[in-house]
């Protein structure tokens, strides 16, 4: 609503995306500083064709969602009835996908959605768990006399504090608009 704040949420997600370690690890990874500049440009081009993809799905959600009313209910807040996206604002590219190819590209879109969430969640939990257990507990607590049984007993407990954790805060968090809790991590 406020233009400040889309300004700086928009600031927060470019530069958030920056820092993320899978761009700045291209840094590393090449031989000299004219590689390192053409991996990153490969990296800041495909960010952008992902936030392109974001605006134009955003856009499509509004204008092709708005003549389905079969996607909205009436939601009454304060006495005030307005409608209301189906399971929420976060369910439009589901809805979208939907509208624009039935079931089909509905299971389709909802299978790749629930396959990268699932690599994703799987991924960050090896990574905590072996930053844990290896750089924590390994070196830091055992200063690196632990046997290669502890770090495993050590990543296990950490996979399974990992998981209650992010259970915890994703039933407190259930509500929130996924564009909010993004920024929060981008920042």
């Amino acid at each position: 609503n406020n233009p400040i704040e889309s300004i700086s949420l928009g600031l927060g997600l470019l530069f958030g995306t920056a820092g993320l370690p899978h761009v700045l690890m291209r840094f590393f990874t090449v031989p000299d500083a004219k590689q390192a500049r053409k991996s990153v440009l490969v990296a800041a081009s495909c960010i952008a064709y992902v936030y392109f993809m974001i605006v134009l799905i955003g856009l499509g959600a509004i204008v092709i969602l708005a003549e389905h009313p079969d996607y909205f209910t009436t939601v009454v807040k304060d006495g005030v009835s307005s409608q209301a996206l189906i399971g929420g604002a976060n369910m439009a590219a589901i809805h979208l996908s939907h509208a624009v190819g039935g079931n089909l590209f509905l299971g389709f879109i909802s299978a790749v959605a629930f396959a990268t969430i699932l690599a994703v969640v799987a991924g960050l939990t090896l990574s905590g768990a072996s930053a844990v257990s290896h750089d924590l507990y390994a070196s830091v607590i055992r200063k690196g006399q632990a046997r290669p049984e502890e770090e495993m007993r050590a990543s296990k407990i950490t996979v399974v504090a990992l998981s209650l954790l992010s259970i915890v805060t994703g039933i407190i968090f259930e509500n929130q608009n996924l564009a909010f809790i993004a920024s929060l991590v981008f920042a």
